[in-house]
């Protein structure tokens, strides 16, 4: 339906065009053109010779003129002709070029949003299995803590959902976001759990993506509070310089502790949409030194 739609305005605008080269034989669009081409030529020296004719048909000399001039004048034709086929072609060639780099851009842009959009929806069913089976614990022992993680959950989820079809938001609705899940999490953990935060005011207004903070504190509960029996602490800090936003967690951890190796899902979810979004891999960095589990990510201000 779109190319037909163009081919019939494209028809409009160039009338020496009503067949596509790109789906025709060679032989049968320089032939067609030819015919064109030798019509066009025939008719115009025609109307050309009548009208000179009526008008000094008495000049007898001027007459043998004429008629000696038509070779000249037909080859003139001739290269008029193919002169405008060759605008034509090109208005036609650049007319497409500029459709297909829209039809392009419209593509990506939906793929882009496609892939983010399946980035964000595995984020929440990954937390809400590990809350629910914490729920089911917690109903058998302590029924108000349950109660109370359920509240807490409904309003985490009611975040995520709002915020499902934005794809940045200020850190400031971030931090609040992250620190429902903190208060879901000390539910589970008690006082094993505690969470520092050094947030520059300067930085609450800047823009990051949606839903990115609450995976990198799920991956340092995950590597903390599961693989110490202590108190574990983690360290949230937010920085802001002109156009960045920096962001540095850290969380002590036991190399020893039988944990899964390498990126968790949370981290490779959030290097996938800061790629996407920003263009660029180099916006995520882990680090584990000295019992030391750190990851630095850098947001960029767009325009």
């Amino acid at each position: 339906m779109f190319n037909q739609d163009c081919r019939c305005k494209r028809t409009k605008w160039f009338p020496v065009f009503y067949g596509k080269p790109a789906y025709e034989k060679i032989s049968n669009f320089i032939i067609r053109h030819i015919f064109a081409c030798l019509t066009s030529i025939a008719i115009w020296i025609g109307i050309q010779y009548a009208i000179l004719d009526s008008l000094f048909g008495s000049d007898q000399e001027y007459l043998a003129y004429l008629q000696k001039s038509i070779p000249w004048k037909a080859g003139m034709g001739i290269l008029y002709y193919w002169l405008i086929i060759l605008v034509y072609y090109l208005l036609i060639y650049y007319r497409n070029m500029k459709i297909s780099l829209v039809r392009e851009s419209e593509l990506k842009t939906l793929i882009r949003e496609a892939e983010l959009s399946s980035l964000k929806s595995q984020i929440n069913p990954h937390f809400l299995f590990n809350s629910l089976n914490s729920i089911s614990s917690l109903t058998m022992i302590h029924p108000e803590k349950a109660q109370e993680m359920i509240i807490k959950l409904s309003e985490f989820l009611r975040y995520s959902i709002s915020n499902k079809d934005e794809n940045l938001t200020t850190l400031l609705a971030e931090l609040e976001n992250v620190n429902r899940y903190i208060d879901i999490e000390k539910i589970r953990f008690g006082d094993r759990l505690q969470v520092m935060q050094k947030i520059d005011p300067d930085a609450l207004e800047l823009r990051l993506p949606g839903l990115i903070l609450q995976p990198v504190i799920e991956n340092a509960v995950k590597y903390s509070v599961y693989g110490l029996t202590g108190q574990t602490d983690i360290e949230l800090i937010c920085k802001s310089q002109p156009d960045v936003l920096f962001i540095t967690l850290r969380n002590s951890y036991d190399p020893d502790a039988d944990l899964k190796k390498g990126e968790g899902f949370g981290l490779q979810n959030i290097r996938n949409r800061l790629r996407i979004i920003y263009n660029r891999d180099d916006l995520m960095a882990v680090q584990k030194e000295q019992r030391v589990f750190e990851i630095r990510i850098v947001i960029p201000q767009l325009a």
